[in-house]
């Protein structure tokens, strides 16, 4: 039973006395026009509109479809009509409502027969505790803090991102660089391996297993990987084990994106994958990553890509992909000298994501419930970032 100390302010009541949520507005991603207010479906951002039905800050959840999601609205937006959106945060603090909502798993409501549905009458009866105003913002103010240093580091790759693209766009792109000739993809590695493999049982924990949607256009995408145990990764890394600077290429949507191996990282690969390993004496790894993210070859991937159901790329066409404009290895030297060194400060900031994101995780529940009493807790920005 929890301590007393930890309940002091916090009182037993149902969701919609400190809640109240409305049906989101009827609109299409066809019916959007160029805007700058943020569309709000159940899955999440849907794009922009000239218009917005709602003033932020707001709360959103998935309502049909995805239930249960939460996003937080900074600006002014407009939520659809698959989600429900905080009408009435009751004086309530905004941002505690957004992180209070994470821990209640509202998809456990679904009451849709063929569709999943959540029915706001229904969730404005679930019994709850909340604190008060207070304990709210200082609970907001913590997870803040960890989300703002997330959302820092994220531009910051973003950025250094961009100026790897710029780099490539300067050096090989516009300025047409002297002595290029052609060459086929196969013949400047040391293997492209297909790795299919069949669907395995996931886990919390575990060795990231790499699908089609954790490929970005440069980078993995980690922040929902799934894991397998150590049993999946010993067969699955039979063929080929990933290593440092290899390449991750998707094979089926999104088609020919392209993402290379940070250092040290130990994972497998899933169905729709392929692992393209550069050779060391013809080719570097950040050259012909950004080689494969080209317009020119992206769009060859495009053309190549088949299927009667999900399209996806023929391992011959991948092996003999032409690359026209391919530069000297001395001009290669040079870029992925500069690249790499992007790459390791990206690196290191998706790593910290990587930590804050999992301390935050930690932290949620046991601060929503009280179970950590913050009546004197001082937690500042540095103690996090460091």
């Amino acid at each position: 039973m929890k301590s007393e100390l930890f309940r002091k302010g916090w009182k037993n009541i149902t969701l919609g006395k400190v809640l109240t949520f409305q049906r989101g507005f009827d609109i299409t991603k066809r019916q959007l026009q160029p805007g700058e207010y943020d569309v709000i479906f159940s899955s999440g951002l849907g794009g922009k509109h000239n218009e917005y039905k709602v003033k932020s800050p707001g709360v959103v959840i998935g309502r049909k479809g995805t239930l249960g999601t939460v996003f937080f609205a900074k600006s002014n937006f407009w939520a659809t009509d698959t989600t429900l959106w905080v009408k009435d945060f009751h004086g309530n603090d905004e941002k505690f409502a957004y992180y209070f909502l994470q821990t209640l798993h509202l998809e456990q409501y679904d009451c849709g027969s063929a569709n999943p549905t959540l029915n706001r009458n229904h969730i404005h009866e679930l019994p709850i505790s909340y604190p008060s105003l207070p304990t709210q913002k200082k609970i907001a103010g913590i997870l803040s803090a960890y989300d703002d240093l997330i959302e820092n580091n994220t531009r910051r790759i973003k950025i250094l991102e961009e100026m790897a693209q710029t780099l490539y766009h300067e050096w090989f792109v516009k300025f047409r660089f002297p002595g290029h000739k052609h060459t086929i993809l196969k013949d400047i590695c040391e293997s492209i391996v297909d790795c299919e493999h069949k669907t395995a049982p996931i886990q919390a924990t575990g060795y990231p297993s790499i699908r089609t949607p954790n490929i970005g256009k440069g980078l993995l995408l980690l922040d929902k990987v799934n894991r397998v145990s150590e049993e999946i990764y010993q067969m699955w890394t039979k063929r080929a084990i990933p290593q440092t600077n290899d390449l991750i290429l998707a094979r089926e949507a999104p088609i020919g994106n392209v993402a290379i191996i940070p250092s040290n990282l130990k994972l497998c690969l899933g169905q729709r994958t392929v692992l393209i390993r550069p050779d060391k004496n013809k080719v570097e790894p950040y050259y012909l990553l950004y080689s494969l993210l080209s317009d020119e070859i992206q769009t060859k991937f495009l053309a190549f890509s088949n299927g009667a159901t999900v399209h996806h790329l023929n391992m011959k066409d991948i092996r003999d992909l032409e690359l026209p404009k391919f530069a000297p290895i001395s001009i290669q030297k040079k870029f992925n000298y500069i690249v790499s060194n992007y790459y390791e400060l990206i690196f290191n900031l998706m790593e910290k994501n990587s930590n804050l994101r999992q301390s935050r995780d930690l932290l949620l529940p046991k601060l929503i419930s009280g179970e950590i009493d913050v009546e004197h807790l001082e937690i500042t920005i540095e103690d996090i970032a460091a």
